[in-house]
């Protein structure tokens, strides 16, 4: 009876590991699985331009056909069946994918697994995670910026595995995604990465790459009102010096005004990563440093070598006009060789 039993038993094990070896065997195909990725965006917050990050809220789908999944996983129902927030059998592959530009892991709020009678599998997860792009800061605060989402397999190559129909929802995006900004416009493509890295081949490892990508144009507005506007203000408030005859008050308004300036060089460095190259509020910041100390030289220069009071008042009505001038010529400059 016993050696009965331990037939039975060996011929379930048996049966088992050859179902086991079947999908193993005919899932290895010449042809690359092919994926199908769509992105449905919930929110993108947290824009943060120091460390260049921003968070992002979405639902991530990925569509596929295996044929080598196992007639018994159905049972001989034609339904779909559903795992949901649960370990998945093993018996059928998810494809292991990671997004590139993700700094640390992201956060699965729910995850599902559809496997339809035709065996077309449906992989769909909520998830939260903050990502990072390079950042172009020349225009600031008038800048245009991409928020970019790449998703890859993490271990199949293109000959294994290709990403294709990637599709970024909703097709018109809400403004309200972006508080601080305009949305401009959005681009889903797949394209091919190399690595050298992961083979000894010469030629490198291929992968498919899935590309999301927001363009977006920062809101000026606020930076009119509450920087610009203030500067433009200290310097013009620089050159009535030109206007007041004691040589004392002269030097307290000039210093003063250069102690301001200095104020909202602190603030604006808060708000940009250290760079190495200067942005078009810099340059703005700049020229009142500029022109506070040239309005301070000139103002020594005429108390030092006038040689009397009609000379002194030439001197001042000259200056009057030629720093406005130079200031609007320094300006312009700027705006053409920043944004044209």
């Amino acid at each position: 009876m016993k050696q009965f039993y331990y037939l039975i038993v060996f011929f379930l094990i048996s049966t088992y590991s050859a179902e086991g070896r079947l999908f193993k065997k005919e899932h290895k195909s010449s042809n690359p699985l092919v994926v199908s990725v769509s992105i449905h965006l919930n929110k993108i917050y947290e824009i943060n331009s120091v460390n260049k990050t921003y968070m992002i809220d979405a639902y991530l789908v990925l569509s596929w056909h295996d044929a080598s999944i196992p007639d018994w996983i159905h049972r001989n129902n034609e339904t779909n069946i559903i795992y949901e927030n649960e370990k998945f059998p093993e018996t059928i592959m998810v494809p292991s994918f990671e997004f590139i530009n993700i700094l640390g892991n992201r956060e699965i709020i729910n995850k599902q697994l559809i496997v339809n009678p035709d065996n077309t599998l449906i992989y769909n997860e909520r998830f939260h995670g903050r990502f990072t792009s390079d950042m172009d800061f020349h225009k600031y605060p008038n800048d245009k910026q991409c928020f970019t989402i790449q998703l890859e397999s993490f271990s199949m190559e293109k000959k294994d595995l290709v990403f294709t129909n990637p599709q970024l929802f909703p097709k018109v995006l809400d403004p309200s995604y972006f508080e601080e900004w305009k949305i401009l416009g959005k681009k889903d493509y797949v394209n091919q990465i190399v690595y050298h890295h992961l083979s000894t081949n010469k030629k490198g490892e291929v992968f498919s790459r899935c590309n999301f990508e927001i363009f977006a144009q920062r809101k000026i507005e606020y930076y009119i009102w509450k920087v610009m506007l203030p500067i433009g203000i200290l310097v013009v408030a620089s050159w009535l010096v030109f206007w007041v005859k004691d040589f004392a008050n002269q030097l307290n308004i000039s210093f003063t005004l250069m102690l301001t300036m200095v104020t909202f060089n602190f603030y604006t460095s808060s708000l940009l990563p250290t760079l190495p190259y200067n942005t078009f509020i810099e340059l703005i910041i700049i020229s009142g440093y500029i022109s506070i100390f040239l309005t301070l030289i000139t103002v020594i220069f005429t108390y030092a070598y006038s040689k009397n009071h009609k000379a002194t008042i030439r001197i001042n009505t000259f200056f009057k006009l030629f720093f406005p001038l130079l200031y609007i010529l320094y300006i312009t400059i700027c705006i053409l060789v920043i944004f044209f």
